[in-house]
């Protein structure tokens, strides 16, 4: 079904990596001799799939991205201050507006082509679909911060990872309809689509399909490449 359809894809990475406790923002951190971003964004490539590949990047990053050996597909754009705001301005980045598209965090390297593919299949469902896992925690509703006021039921409640895939309209209506309201901080694309009252479709993820937010998820990210290649 996605043979036929114009696909683009936006690779975020525009975080400056104050969390991440590193001068160096967690993108660019050496994941066994290679920049972290360079994991996800081959294996968009390989897929071949993509008429373009939008790369929103840290303006003050900018120079450091190496893709002189990459095909013309793959352009870049500076982000902004929010993860909201660099997800819009890496639509606007569009040369040709794709009939879909797939946004992705750079901080997960592992994504496979196959997480990829379940992913836009479901959003060709109903026009959105997000990459989930079932949550192996038990979840507490605490609304102060202090007291549980219930516990929910544990197999009603998923983890969101990426990528996340929407018909590239619905997802710009819902940016535009954003900005109009005064909302500029929303963590996710897909709550901005839940918004609009439109359906979205859960298509699986995988544990290691991780964000590296920690020195300490860097190292978890070496021992499951080490994995990957024995």
């Amino acid at each position: 079904m996605y043979k036929e359809s114009k696909i683009g894809a936006s690779l975020l990475m525009g975080g400056s990596g104050h969390r991440f406790g590193d001068k160096l923002p967690k993108q660019f951190c050496l994941l066994k001799g290679k920049p972290l971003y360079l994991y996800a964004l081959e294996t968009l490539l390989e897929m071949e799939i993509f008429e373009e590949i939008v790369i929103v990047c840290h303006p003050d990053w900018m120079a450091k991205l190496d893709l002189k050996n990459f095909p013309p597909i793959v352009q870049t754009v500076p982000g902004g201050s929010t993860r909201q705001e660099s997800s819009f301005l890496g639509l606007c980045a569009f040369r040709k507006m794709p009939e879909w598209v797939v946004i992705h965090d750079a901080a997960r390297p592992f994504v496979t082509k196959a997480i990829v593919l379940a992913n836009l299949e479901a959003a060709m469902t109903c026009g959105s679909a997000d990459t989930c896992v079932p949550s192996t925690d038990t979840l507490v509703f605490a609304p102060d911060g202090h007291q549980i006021v219930s516990i929910p039921k544990r197999h009603e409640f998923f983890r969101g990872q990426t990528p996340q895939t929407f018909r590239y309209s619905l997802i710009a209506e819902a940016h535009a309809r954003a900005r109009q309201k005064g909302i500029d901080n929303a963590s996710d694309d897909c709550q901005l689509i839940a918004d609009l009252n439109s359906p979205i479709a859960i298509s699986k993820g995988h544990e290691e399909n991780m964000k590296i937010t920690s020195s300490l998820d860097l190292k978890i990210a070496e021992i499951i490449l080490e994995k990957r290649r024995t």
